[in-house]
């Protein structure tokens, strides 16, 4: 009776590796009269088997395939026990009178009184290391088969996948994102955080919206920052006007006041200023103002390269204002403000009033009207000037930071929408959806400035 569960237990076992299979058939070595006294052994034996029978039925699709996996593995176990008996010659060895099977039973009985030596021996060197060797092979493939059984259910009944479209998306975004969040925390600097620096781009922002008591202050300072830049330029121009006085001379300073006016194409400014110069210098009979008209168109150069430069020119000219030297004036006023606090406006009305003669005269052409020509007006423009001179590395470096966060904006709005969208609770979502985006603390410091700049 032993030897057939053991065959059964050999068909049951078949997708277990041979040397597992060997080792159970080697307990047939015990004879019949010893089986009364292992039913540890096939008890662990009979729970194992039972083990990977139920996690390989858990294998199967649908109720059709189990049971005809069943069937046909029914079918293999009772052609492998038939064979196993001939083999073994089980069949013929059955007792077939009652005299014999009393003798068995007896001899069953006298062998239980062997229990203590040599059955006890057996049951430690034979069946106890089979039995821990079938469960320790066992046990990685039920793991084995958990596995495959939550992957497939997973897969039928887990959660969705993130569309592919949605997911490039995300990587896309995400990897240009990286780079310009990395390059912006790059640019970021202490400097920014100066109470000087933050009130000059506050001053900046609120001329750029035209804030109550900001109007027509932006105009008013470019104006006269280009003078201040090129000061020097426009007074070589009004000594060159001053000195060289010939009628051809005069002639070609009308002709560069006439082309000043209205909106000026510095390219088209440039090629008539040339053209009449090629016109006008064979008709100067000295070289000396010849070489007073190079200087001149120069000159005009130069202030073309500046924003302003030249529109500054043409204000001059329509208000008939010759005395470059105000310019100056306002220039060494700046200068001195160097180690100066620029906190407050008003601690720069005493040297416009020293100046103030100098500044009535530049009112009109940098635009500010009489009614508003007061100390109080032009030191708030001296005080734009001074923190845009003391600050105005910063602040350059401070506008590619903006460009940068402005970009990076765009890319985090698509990334923030996609993993809305896709969340972790709905969908399975790839492990880059809970990456930490690079650049956030940056654009977190000055998001506030950044739609006004």
């Amino acid at each position: 009776m032993l030897k057939e569960f053991l065959v059964v237990t050999m068909a049951k076992l078949q997708h277990i590796s041979g040397a597992t299979i060997l080792l159970i058939l080697s307990l047939t070595s015990i004879d019949n009269s010893s089986a009364s006294i292992i039913p540890r052994t096939v008890q662990l034996t009979a729970i194992a088997i039972e083990t990977i029978e139920t996690d390989q039925l858990a294998q199967k699709e649908s109720d059709d395939e189990m049971l005809d996996g069943l069937q046909e593995r029914q079918g293999k176990i009772k052609d492998g026990f038939g064979k196993i008996k001939k083999l073994t010659g089980t069949e013929s060895q059955q007792p077939e009178t009652q005299s014999e099977r009393d003798s068995m039973t007896d001899s069953s009985k006298n062998s239980e009184k062997l229990l203590p030596s040599t059955m006890a021996f057996r049951m430690l060197t034979v069946g106890l290391p089979a039995t821990i060797l079938v469960f320790l092979l066992g046990k990685p493939i039920v793991k084995g088969l958990s596995a495959v059984f939550k992957n497939n259910y997973q897969e039928n009944f887990g959660k969705p996948k993130v569309p592919e479209g949605s997911e490039n998306l995300h990587a896309r975004s995400l990897k240009e994102i990286t780079r310009i969040g990395n390059q912006a925390e790059k640019i970021n600097n202490e400097k920014f955080g100066n109470e000087e620096f933050l009130l000059l781009l506050r001053i900046k922002i609120n001329m750029a919206k035209e804030a109550e008591g900001h109007q027509g202050l932006g105009n008013c300072v470019d104006l006269l920052q280009a003078g201040i830049i090129a000061q020097k330029s426009f007074l070589r121009l009004e000594q060159t006007e001053l000195r060289y006085r010939s009628r051809k001379q005069q002639e070609f300073y009308r002709y560069v006041a006439e082309n000043l006016e209205g909106e000026i194409d510095k390219e088209a400014f440039v090629q008539k200023i040339e053209q009449k110069k090629t016109a006008i210098l064979p008709l100067i009979t000295t070289e000396e103002g010849r070489d007073a008209i190079d200087a001149y168109t120069k000159e005009l150069y130069i202030l073309g390269q500046y924003k302003l430069g030249l529109k500054l020119l043409s204000l001059f000219k329509q208000y008939e204002l010759k005395d470059f030297s105000v310019l100056k004036n306002v220039s060494n006023i700046v200068e001195t403000f160097s180690n100066k606090d620029l906190a407050k406006s008003d601690d720069l009305v005493s040297p416009v009033l020293e100046n103030y003669e100098s500044f009535e005269k530049l009112g009109p052409i940098i635009g500010i009207s009489a009614a508003e020509s007061t100390p109080k007006a032009y030191a708030r423009i001296l005080q734009v000037i001074g923190l845009t001179n003391r600050h105005g590395k910063a602040y350059l470096e401070f506008d590619q930071l903006v460009q940068l966060l402005k970009k990076w904006e765009t890319l985090y709005k698509a990334i923030a929408l996609v993993r809305q969208e896709y969340t972790e609770d709905k969908y399975s979502v790839p492990a880059e959806f809970k990456q930490d985006i690079p650049g956030w603390n940056t654009y977190q410091k000055y998001a506030e400035y950044l739609p006004d700049l």
